[in-house]
């Protein structure tokens, strides 16, 4: 069974990229990993790794074969464990999907429910997908696929707000789990006690709390943050504990000698 793990969040800016990545980081020690750059409005993976992105798969109008890129070796990865389905940068194609997006192009949801994840012959283990921070046609097709929901917040009453609008009228229709991660979280500040007061008030689902680090806040570095020296993913592995089961790869099995 191929694992769905969407990363979302309410504004730009709240790391889930870097989330994302790191989560994918961990995965890779389990099996094979999709990273599917659906955040159309602000694509930063295809310039990161020299990549030419296309948008036509979540249409329909490409398979998944022809628009994923195998970039296992950028990671030291053994090919065939590492893939990127980048988003394209262009404003043309930006506009294209927030309009399909708006009209709630079935398109989209049918890509979605009918792909069986294969690449290279067999399924992937993972897909990690980051989301948009609107876009609520995409979201909500892309929840509606997932297993499992990371969802990235700054710790302001303003991003709190949003992730309650999508607990009420996104999430609650269907089954995914939800993770809550609040990054830049500065457990000094008396502004974090008051935001924890306001998030238990929104929700009792316990939520995950990311310190600043200032080596992955300005840029996605990859090689940053697919090292063994991102601090980030000691606050992730439990989450990996918590929603997967499956046997754990030996790293000797996929990466390079």
């Amino acid at each position: 069974m191929v694992v769905v793990i969407s990363v979302q969040h309410s504004r730009s800016g709240a790391g889930a990229t870097t989330v994302g990545l790191t989560l994918t980081h961990l995965l890779l020690s389990r099996g094979r990993v999709l990273y599917v750059e659906a955040d159309f409005l602000n694509p930063v993976i295809g310039e990161s790794i020299g990549l030419k992105g296309c948008n036509d798969w979540i249409i329909g109008d490409s398979s998944l074969e022809e628009v994923c890129v195998d970039v296992s070796g950028i990671v030291g990865l053994l090919r065939g464990n590492f893939y990127v389905l980048p988003a394209d940068a262009s404003e043309d194609s930006r506009k294209k999907i927030e309009l399909l997006d708006a009209i709630r192009d079935d398109r989209i949801i049918k890509t979605l429910e009918r792909e069986n994840w294969i690449l290279d012959g067999k399924p992937v283990d993972y897909v990690v997908i980051d989301t948009p921070p609107w876009m609520n046609y995409l979201i909500s097709s892309v929840s509606y696929i997932s297993n499992y929901v990371l969802y990235v917040l700054k710790p302001n009453i303003f991003e709190l707000q949003i992730f309650k609008d999508r607990l009420e009228n996104i999430f609650s229709n269907f089954a995914c789990l939800i993770k809550p991660i609040v990054n830049f979280y500065d457990s000094r500040e008396e502004r974090m006690r008051r935001f924890e007061r306001e998030f238990k008030e929104v929700t009792d689902l316990p939520f995950i709390k990311i310190p600043y680090h200032s080596e992955l806040s300005y840029e996605i570095d990859l090689k940053k943050i697919f090292s063994k020296q991102n601090r980030m993913q000691n606050y992730l592995v439990d989450v990996v504990r918590e929603f997967l089961s499956r046997p754990i790869v030996h790293e000797h099995d996929i990466f390079e000698k």
